[in-house]
């Protein structure tokens, strides 16, 4: 028994789509870093969120390169967070 509706996962796919679109396209007019935290974050929730509509309908290839994705982003996140943090603490 599915406990979401195939819509459902359907849309959290096209809020992941609509996530990857939106953080390339504010990369590409400079409104955000592509190692800031905006960008690494929703990345990361892109993938997430195309990573859980593949519960409903799976396919390897494109699970194997969300989890890449989410595992890439949280190495950035860190170490965005850790770079951040060593140069507020030299001040």
């Amino acid at each position: 028994m599915e406990v979401l509706s195939a819509e459902v996962y359907q849309a959290v796919g096209v809020a992941g789509f609509v996530l990857y679109m939106l953080s390339y396209f504010l990369l590409q007019i400079g409104k955000i870093e592509g190692s800031g935290n905006a960008y690494i974050l929703m990345n990361l929730s892109a993938a997430s969120f195309v990573l859980v509509s593949l519960v409903h309908n799976f396919n390897l290839a494109s699970a194997l390169i969300q989890i890449s994705w989410i595992f890439i982003s949280l190495i950035g996140l860190i170490r965005f967070n850790l770079v951040k943090h060593s140069l507020s603490a030299n001040r």
